[in-house]
């Protein structure tokens, strides 16, 4: 294990509360489903995928002292992933994702309550620059403040830096560091809030990708759904189609891939190979109803590439 690439994690780590709806939803009224409590956040969810890929995994992340974060640390411990530097703040209350699922179990609405995260001190960041510099790539997404993100990729410019956007509101808390990315990894809303481009038709989405290698990104990934996704480096850019599905539960599936991202980036992969691991990592994902399918692993993904 310790010859394995070892990935820094820094982000959130929620209880998520998922709600599945039986039938059609209509809004402004009480619909029936089911719930489901399962661990969750961005942060999170991709550092228990890149361990489940073989990667040594240090997770930076923000416990509170109630019985949800012991929950998330039992977990992290029990599935090998270090969280040692992560910074634990009294009286505070774990970050929660509530999400109402549509009858084709794609997310209608999402709501999160991550006070946690609104003011992260420096030193939590300057602290453990040496843990994180001595990582081979670091992850880092934007429910971290702008301040951190900003702090992180200034004193470690050498690091290979991985983002994850996560969702249109948050995104543009990243608009000042993309010239400091390795990896920018978003979809299609994130991608045009961030660059500023409006996208009328698919194939615009490569000159938004060209836009963000400009900026000195190396590698983009734009997941544009059922489309497929959009990406490029120095060498190409291109969209490539997705193989269509019927999901179980879509939360989770962009962590599994920026996971399957960093997969094919360390092994060496061309980009193409990159993306067609990175999107089995997400199908397997969203055959699963928790937020990380707990079977994921190098093989599994590899056994799906196969059958596609």
């Amino acid at each position: 294990m310790s010859n394995n690439p070892k990935i820094s994690v820094i982000g959130a780590s929620n209880m998520d509360l998922i709600g599945f709806s039986n039938e059609e939803l209509i809004y402004q009224d009480s619909n029936t489903g089911h719930l489901e409590t399962i661990l969750g956040g961005v942060g999170r969810n991709i550092a228990e995928n890149l361990k489940h890929l073989d990667f040594n995994v240090d997770f930076l992340t923000v416990f509170a002292d109630d019985e949800f974060s012991k929950t998330i640390t039992d977990s992290c411990n029990d599935l090998g992933i270090s969280i040692s530097h992560s910074l634990i703040k009294e009286n505070s209350k774990t970050s929660i994702f509530m999400a109402i699922m549509d009858k084709s179990n794609d997310m209608a609405l999402g709501l999160t309550a991550m006070d946690i995260y609104n003011e992260i001190p420096d030193a939590f960041i300057l602290d453990n620059l040496e843990v994180i510099a001595k990582s081979d790539y670091c992850v880092i997404e934007t429910n971290l403040p702008t301040s951190t993100l900003e702090l992180v990729t200034e004193k470690l410019p050498n690091m290979r830096f991985a983002l994850e956007a996560v969702s249109a509101k948050k995104a543009l808390k990243a608009k000042s560091i993309l010239d400091k990315l390795y990896i920018l990894k978003c979809n299609a809303i994130e991608a045009e809030l961030l660059s500023g481009i409006k996208v009328e038709h698919e194939i615009e989405y490569e000159k938004v990708v060209a836009h963000f290698l400009d900026l000195g990104v190396k590698k983009v990934f734009i997941t544009l759904g059922m489309d497929g996704v959009a990406y490029g480096d120095e060498n190409e850019i291109f969209i490539d189609k997705n193989k269509i599905i019927s999901p179980v539960n879509t939360t989770g599936a962009g962590d599994a891939f920026m996971a399957g991202i960093l997969y094919g980036e360390t092994n060496g992969m061309e980009l193409y190979d990159m993306v067609q691991f990175a999107s089995a990592c997400a199908q397997i994902t969203i055959m699963h109803q928790d937020a990380v399918n707990p079977d994921i692993c190098v093989q599994k993904v590899l056994e799906t590439l196969q059958h596609d």
